[in-house]
């Protein structure tokens, strides 16, 4: 056999070597970032993307705990067996100044940051 084609093959085993390195490192590297969620903190940035200020629909001031556990209590009716439009109509019977709209928009930010499960 050929000396080139013998170090060419050693070659490509060393590449790949080294590329399956560099896949396990950046994977390794990754999971703890993808492990970590904080379901509370992408509730209030989910409320922000939607543009939900909840002191102006409550018609008072609402912390951002206050919020976390407006969340919380939407997901406990959703789990209770309330449907997601049901739960959109008493938010929108309970708070003075929200739409519709901000109504379902704050329950399914609720469903897809602290009870993805409810999600159907």
């Amino acid at each position: 056999m050929p000396i080139g084609r013998s170090t060419n093959s050693q070659g490509q085993r060393v590449l790949t070597k080294a590329l399956l390195a560099i896949a396990l490192v950046a994977t390794t590297a990754l999971q703890p970032a993808l492990a970590y969620a904080d379901p509370d903190s992408d509730f209030l940035k989910a409320l922000n993307m939607y543009g939900i200020d909840l002191s102006v629909m409550m018609g008072h001031t609402i912390t951002p705990q206050d919020a976390i556990e407006l969340g919380h209590d939407i997901c406990n009716d959703l789990h209770s067996g309330k449907s997601a439009e049901a739960e959109t109509n008493e938010v929108y019977r309970i708070m003075p100044k929200i739409t519709d709209k901000q109504a379902g928009n704050l329950v399914s930010a609720a469903q897809l940051t602290i009870c993805p499960d409810t999600e159907s």
